[in-house]
């Protein structure tokens, strides 16, 4: 026993679970990335200002060297291991002012600053714990003239910058979390809706399966419209082939039995007992192959008709060989119709066989496109026919001329094919004096 597969939405659903942790795990790294920029170019800017703050409180004295004065307002430089730092060195790094906070601790030198108004920025390590530092190599003028070099540095500790870190990496995680379980929660709802139609088409095959409904409903989204079409073009295909088997089968009988009866009761000669047992091969000929036509052809590739018509035509031609006929065909290369080709052979064939009797010297085939599909019109220049009569020539055993020949069966079964193809048949009078048989071929939404 074969092993049940997953459904769509299960496997939709799991492929969900399982990129989600991929895409929010990017996306956390992402976020992250940006925070922490954010966090170490605000500490740089923070570290800036520190740097002006003490550029600003700095003064020179010849005989006392570097002082500052009481406008240096940061509480923090004065107060023993606040976490933020500052000295002021020579270019040999020589020591020549230090913040109070950092008393008893050993600042990086510098030593390897840049040139003259260029800012450094970076990283370094003091006491073990991590720092980020600002740098500033300023030339200092002093009132005699004379030029200082002079390296600012700032040191901020970035212990709380990676607590804040992670105290938004937490946040991160649980918020995000919270988008995944939503996610999948609002995916699962989205494709129990979307899926929908999907599972009412299974119900709605299931009843057809039963017998419970003949055909399906046509309240179905526009994705599932040609697929759901195309369906109901096949069962009703299906069932006019059933009813055409039926209706075969009771003609064939219907056909055979005088025949029958005649072979049966009569006393024939040879050549009368042959002819009867050609007609009645002829009748059977006709049954099986209406019995066998296609009917709906929407699912077939399209059928050329000039070289179908053309094939016909020097057939039938040979058959009418003792007349003279102008037969004309006027149609583009390009004509075709989604409709199986020996349908077309037994549709035209009845149809051109029976200009062909009425016809005086001529018979005219032509076709244009509307925007319903494509029309292809037959006409004949014989006698006419009388509108009373069409009703009478569509019935079977019917015939619509006086020639010996035929069981009256080639109009029926035209009739047939036009109705199981979706053919539109029209027949009139020519103003001019003659028949006109108009197709109407219909414009199908889907073919091959």
């Amino acid at each position: 026993m074969a092993s049940r597969r997953p459904s769509i939405s299960r496997r939709l659903l799991l492929a969900m679970i399982l990129c989600m942790p991929l895409l929010l795990g990017l996306t956390a790294v992402a976020i992250d990335s940006a925070y922490h920029s954010s966090l170490i170019k605000a500490e740089e800017n923070r570290l800036k200002a520190q740097f002006f703050s003490l550029l600003g409180a700095v003064e020179w004295d010849e005989n006392e060297g570097l002082s500052t004065d009481d406008r240096l307002k940061e509480p923090r430089f004065w107060q023993f291991r606040s976490g933020l730092y500052a000295d002021i060195r020579g270019r040999d790094g020589t020591l020549l002012w230090q913040s109070l906070s950092a008393d008893t601790l050993q600042l990086p030198t510098g030593a390897n600053t840049t040139d003259s108004g260029q800012e450094q920025l970076g990283s370094a390590e003091i006491d073990g714990q991590p720092f980020l530092f600002y740098r500033y190599q300023a030339v200092w003028e002093t009132d005699s003239g004379r030029d200082i070099p002079l390296v600012f540095s700032i040191y901020s500790e970035t212990r709380s910058l990676l607590n804040e870190q992670a105290q938004f990496r937490r946040q991160l995680a649980t918020w995000l979390g919270l988008v995944a379980l939503l996610s999948v929660l609002l995916v699962a709802i989205i494709q129990y809706w979307g899926l929908k139609p999907l599972r009412k088409l299974a119900k709605d095959l299931h009843r057809l399966e039963t017998g419970d409904s003949d055909q399906l409903s046509d309240d179905y989204p526009i994705e599932l419209e040609a697929i759901t079409g195309n369906l109901n073009q096949l069962i009703q295909k299906e069932r006019r082939q059933r009813e055409r088997y039926r209706n075969t089968l009771g003609d064939l009988a219907h056909s055979l039995k005088t025949p029958l009866a005649v072979l049966k009761n009569e006393r024939l000669d040879e050549s009368q007992r042959s002819e009867h047992i050609q007609r009645m091969d002829n009748i059977i000929k006709y049954q099986l192959r209406r019995a066998v036509s296609s009917g709906s052809q929407q699912l077939r590739r399209k059928t050329p008709l000039k070289p179908l018509l053309n094939s016909l035509k020097n057939t039938l031609l040979k058959v009418h060989h003792g007349r003279t006929i102008n037969f004309e065909i006027a149609l583009n290369d390009d004509a075709a119709v989604a409709i199986d080709e020996q349908d077309l052979l037994e549709l035209f064939g009845n149809l051109l066989d029976n200009a062909c009797k009425a016809c005086q010297q001529s018979v005219v085939i032509h076709g244009h496109r509307t925007s319903h599909g494509l029309v292809i019109s037959i006409e004949d220049d014989g006698r006419g026919l009388d509108p009373n009569e069409l009703e009478v020539l569509m019935d079977r055993g019917r015939r619509g001329d006086q020639y010996a020949q035929g069981q009256g069966l080639g109009l029926a079964i035209v009739r047939d094919i036009a109705d199981s193809c979706n053919i539109t048949l029209l027949f009139k009078r020519r103003p001019q004096g003659g028949s006109c048989i108009q197709l109407s071929f219909p414009q199908l939404k889907t073919q091959l």
